[in-house]
């Protein structure tokens, strides 16, 4: 029997026994369907398509527990809502925190220290961006500084405009990730020093 039309639960039975191809499989069955419904939930397609790739790099990171699963197709669709309602809960805590900073700020009357933070934040987003590896980061660059789109920079690159969604969705990530934090430190620093 071909493997592309075995059974969810021998998928991922297979999964579980670092079966790549049936992840693959697995991949190719359940990709749209968790998109579209991030995609309903959350109403941005930026979203949505990290919602579907943190679904299945959960499921890849937890593929050892996969063999035991009952009813993959239920498992599978919990993992994409739980994965969902995780994204807004983090998108309301980052707005909370926002607001809060954001408020903060506002107090200050002195437009000097306004220029001055969004000069840090363009030089602390200048730090993160050199912390990319090279290709990440010349893609990131041409495409938010020299606002190239993903066909003019694969033609440039000489690479596919596939390597370069990858190459981008990657930098992006790690970009915001890392922005969040060091803001998040920040914010914490003038809390507990009364700088704020």
């Amino acid at each position: 029997m071909s493997v592309d039309v075995l059974p969810e639960d021998i998928l991922l039975k297979r999964i579980a026994q670092d079966d790549e191809e049936a992840f693959r499989i697995i991949f190719d069955r359940y990709k749209h369907r968790f998109y579209g419904a991030a995609l309903k939930m959350t109403r941005s397609p930026d979203l949505a398509e990290e919602t579907v790739q943190e679904v299945f790099l959960t499921l890849w990171l937890r593929r050892s527990s996969l063999a035991n699963v009952k009813n993959p197709a239920s498992y599978l669709l919990t993992m994409a809502y739980n994965n969902i309602a995780n994204q807004f809960k983090k998108i309301a805590r980052e707005k909370r925190i926002k607001e809060s900073m954001i408020e903060r700020t506002a107090v200050s009357e002195c437009p000097t220290e306004a220029i001055l933070e969004e000069k840090e934040n363009r030089q602390l987003l200048h730090n993160i961006i050199c912390q990319l590896p090279s290709q990440q980061q010349l893609i990131y660059r041409l495409s938010k500084q020299d606002s190239l789109n993903r066909h003019e920079i694969a033609e440039q690159l000489q690479i596919s405009p596939n390597t370069v969604k990858n190459h981008l969705l990657k930098a992006m990530k790690y970009i915001k990730a890392h922005f969040k934090e060091a803001l998040l430190l920040l914010g914490w620093f003038f809390i507990h020093t009364g700088n704020l």
